[in-house]
């Protein structure tokens, strides 16, 4: 699509949105009431209606330690053109069993964040986004310009084992996204090999991150735990501890069954990466068909990672070539980079870049620095308007190598929260992993 295209297809397709989603979703409503824009004449008109990311995890966390699901499911409501007002909550206790009284009661799949800055958010999406976000996924393999790639996921598309190094089951977007992939991309069900079959609880991730943010300001001490919560605690941490030992494990039973066969192995960099290392240090290489489809993306998530982690992703695996991506939870789908090394922004995204002090659109054109904001128009039971915490350079019209047409961005993305460590600002955000040493956890856990 050439420019001119793309753009008259987003003001149509935003103005759509806009309308359709106004009178449903509570949050939109009331931003549009604080900013006075009540139509969209220009793609401008959007970005004053562009939700801060922080929006999703905006409830207060005492709903969750308090048991408060009730006004939890009245606060996600507002952020939702799906009808929640008639859920049964009897019995539910915990982030888990509330997902699951939504998602039994209603077409709301919620997907929700790691948690890393002590909290998690939470994107209520319907059934309509949960099969874009895995299309979108699997676009990760299809063509990309002139290259042809490979077709997963539909009817008669080719099959092929799945490899995942993580939790099966789960709310995160991988997750999601393996509950279709055995389905529909493994040629039988066994033929999906995880870690674990088991499930990634929320529970657990939300009571880490707030373990992590307790250790760094020094107020675990502080912290309550009900006995299951505490069984479940200790349970994953020592999970988490023998980890390492199980995903070399892991990857030897893989190899013996999959050795040198083309496979679809997928998963964020930092998790891949320590899977690699941790092959590689058990004598692994060149497990799998040099012609597989990989991928992944989802940046360190705190994690530091080394210089020269694609080359350990090659020699442990023997996959020659890497798709990868910039998304978040946030957006459904992401952005896949080209082999000039930009990600391109495919049309049914709206970018933006913000002045990050005043929250201004930058012009449209040229090389732009900024906050990175959009609209993603794949979301369809919720406003997909975000401005994110990333600072980002798009190229808006200048030509890209690979030929392909269209904005894109440049890869050297940074996280506006990193620059201000970097300058010495608070560096609560930075921690990554529990402190298991912490005599105020070994109290916690077993009292």
């Amino acid at each position: 699509m050439e420019p001119a295209q793309v753009e008259k297809f987003q003001l149509e397709a935003a103005r759509r949105r806009f309308e359709d989603l106004v009178p449903k979703v509570k949050l939109l409503k009331r931003q549009v009431d604080a900013s006075g824009i009540t139509a969209i004449r220009s793609l401008e008109d959007l970005a004053p209606l562009l939700f801060n990311d922080a929006v999703y995890k905006s409830y207060p966390i005492s709903l969750i330690e308090k048991n408060r699901f009730d006004q939890l499911t009245h606060w996600i409501a507002d952020l939702t053109s799906l009808d929640l007002s008639g859920v049964d909550l009897s019995g539910v206790q915990g982030i888990d069993s509330w997902l699951d009284a939504l998602e039994a009661q209603t077409n709301l799949r919620m997907f929700h964040t790691s948690g890393t800055s002590g909290k998690l958010s939470f994107l209520p999406r319907s059934t309509v986004e949960d099969e874009l976000c895995f299309e979108g996924f699997m676009k990760l393999h299809a063509g990309f310009g002139e290259d042809k790639g490979v077709k997963l996921g539909g009817k008669d598309d080719i099959r092929l084992p799945v490899v995942y190094p993580s939790w099966r089951y789960g709310r995160q977007v991988a997750q999601r996204a393996m509950s279709h992939a055995q389905r529909r991309v493994a040629p039988r069900p066994e033929e999906c090999y995880t870690l674990t079959n088991g499930t990634l609880s929320a529970d657990l991730l939300a009571l880490s991150g707030r373990i992590r943010i307790a250790q760094a300001k020094g107020q675990l001490h502080e912290m309550k735990l009900s006995d299951p919560l505490r069984v479940a605690l200790k349970r994953y941490l020592e999970e988490q501890e023998r980890r390492p030992q199980e995903t070399a494990q892991f990857f030897v039973d893989v190899a013996e069954k999959l050795r040198g066969k083309r496979v679809l192995i997928q998963c964020v960099q930092s998790v891949l990466v320590g899977a690699a290392k941790a092959g590689l240090a058990r004598g692994l290489t060149n497990v799998f068909s040099s012609d597989s489809c990989a991928g992944t993306g989802g940046g360190a998530k705190g994690v530091e990672m080394p210089q020269n982690w694609p080359e350990i992703l090659k020699s442990f695996t023997g996959i020659t070539r890497w798709r990868r991506s910039y998304g978040m939870t946030e957006i459904v789908g992401g952005m896949r980079i080209c082999d000039e090394g930009y990600y391109h922004i495919p049309p049914y995204y709206i970018p933006f870049a913000l002045d990050h002090n005043s929250g201004a659109p930058l012009p449209r054109s040229g090389t732009v620095t900024g906050q990175f904001a959009f609209l993603d128009l794949l979301s369809q039971t919720l406003w997909g308007g975000i401005v994110t915490g990333d600072r980002v350079t798009i190229e808006w019209d200048r030509p890209c190598g690979c030929r392909r047409k269209g904005a894109y961005m440049h890869s050297n993305i940074i996280r506006y929260s990193e620059l201000a460590e970097e300058d010495g600002d608070d560096k609560i955000s930075c921690a990554a992993t529990i402190d298991r040493t912490d005599a105020a956890l070994q109290m916690l856990i077993n009292v």
